[in-house]
Parts: C-alpha cells; sequence; structure tokens
C-alpha cells in the first residue's frame, strides 16, 4: 500500500469521525429523536432492499406520485452511465499498476451504482399520501413531512425565483416536494419546475436524512400534474373548515 493511498485513506477515516461526532453531539442535543447511526444503517437497508428487490410501483388510492416528468430521470440516466463507464475505465487502467487501489474503487462505484438504483426506486414508491386527517409527504429516505389538514392555511401558485446573477434563490424554511435530489439542484443549478405552494398556519417540523428535525413555514410542490393532488387537498381542507364552523 503506497503512501498516497494511505493518505486518502486517514483523510477519510478522519472526516467520516468528524461527522459521526456531529451527529452524536446533535442527538445528544435533542436535535433527533432516534439513535442517527441506527437509523442510517436501517435505511441503507432499505435503500439496497428497493434496488434489487422492490421496483414495481403499486399506486393506492389517495396516494399523488410526483417523480413522474421529473429532470432527474435523465440525469440518473447520464449519472449511471458515468459511474459504470468509471468503473470499467478505473479498473482496466489499475488493475495491474496498482490492484488494491482497483479494487477499492470498484467496490466504491459498486456501491455508488445500487445506492442510485435503490433511491430512485425509492422515491418512485413514496408517493403523497391521504392518512385520514394527515398528510404524508416522504422523499424515499432522504426527508419527510407529516402534517394535518387544519395545519393548512393557504394553497396557491408559485415559481421558483431566480436572482439577478440567474442563480436559484433557495427558500429557507421550506420542504421541497421533489424527486430531483436538493443536493444535485445546487451543484449543477437544475430544477424541477415549481407548481404550487402550501403555506402552514403555524411552523411544523419535518425530518431530514439523519432524522433531524428542520422547521418548516410551507411545502413546495414540483409535480408536473399537480392540479389532481391540488385539488384533492382543497376539498379536504375546504370540509375540514365547514366542519369546524
Amino acid at each position: 500500500m503506497d503512501t498516497q493511498l494511505i493518505i486518502s485513506l486517514v483523510i477519510l477515516i478522519v472526516l467520516a469521525d468528524i461527522g459521526a461526532i456531529i451527529l452524536f453531539i446533535k442527538y445528544r442535543r435533542g436535535h433527533m429523536e432516534k439513535n442517527p447511526f441506527i437509523t442510517i444503517l436501517k435505511k441503507e437497508a432499505m435503500v439496497f432492499s428497493y434496488a434489487l428487490f422492490k421496483w414495481k410501483v403499486r399506486p393506492t388510492e389517495g396516494t399523488y406520485a410526483y417523480h413522474k416528468g421529473s429532470n432527474y430521470f435523465w440525469l440518473f440516466i447520464a449519472l449511471l452511465h458515468e459511474q459504470v463507464i468509471e468503473a470499467f475505465a478505473f479498473h482496466y487502467y489499475l488493475k495491474d499498476v496498482d490492484p488494491l487501489r482497483a479494487d477499492i474503487l470498484v467496490v466504491l462505484h459498486v456501491y455508488s451504482i445500487l445506492y442510485m438504483l435503490g433511491d430512485y426506486n425509492l422515491v418512485r414508491n413514496s408517493p403523497i399520501a391521504f392518512k385520514g386527517s394527515g398528510v404524508q409527504m416522504k422523499i424515499g429516505v432522504r426527508r419527510s413531512l407529516c402534517f394535518n389538514i387544519n395545519d393548512v392555511a393557504a394553497i396557491q401558485s408559485a415559481r421558483t425565483q431566480y436572482a439577478k446573477s440567474g442563480g436559484i434563490i433557495h427558500e429557507k424554511n421550506a420542504f421541497h416536494v421533489a424527486m430531483l435530489p436538493r443536493v444535485l439542484t445546487r451543484v449543477f443549478g437544475m430544477i424541477d419546475e415549481l407548481r404550487y405552494e402550501i403555506i402552514f398556519k403555524e411552523p411544523i417540523e419535518a425530518r431530514g436524512y439523519f432524522g433531524q428535525r428542520k422547521v418548516v413555514k410551507k411545502a413546495l410542490i414540483y409535480m408536473e400534474d399537480a392540479e389532481p393532488f391540488i385539488q384533492d387537498l382543497r376539498k379536504r381542507v375546504l370540509e375540514d373548515d365547514e366542519a369546524l364552523a
């Protein structure tokens, strides 16, 4: 094992340790309800389960898919091809020169490919769902938001806002109902079209990947065909208001 590889591994281990310490501190401070390390293991298992075994989408009554028409499909295909080609290229180039590094890179690329497949499929199978008087919004295992019909103050059309420089203005305290990962939106400046926003009477809590709490004031809907869901939600909100009147 050469010096450069050892240094790289040490740096990765140190970064992983720093990340673990930050998560542990947040957990001890009560920013997360459950142990984040157990949460990660469960979510990783779920992602790989969907990557290998659960590819069929099963729509049910009272659910609305938000993944259809997303720009992420094309970016997903491009990233998947890049990972496969890169894995073969690195392995072919390094197999004789540095076989250990070649094997490590192949394992990392296979992990990345399986994770991407699982994440994509899990999001496809996580539609918006009405549960009695509640609304459940799960973006795969990335983030989630659950709220009650009577939490809704307004539902209105919305559009993505851009700065004078042309960059996207990222709203704070907002939950994004979109298939396209937020990190890729920030990196590539790529975004699905914002259709509606659901504004809440009071700030409510969403959950992040590690189970961390995030207070949000609105939910932003990026669905290509958002009308059926919005009409259903408006109807339920109206019925709830009439019942309370």
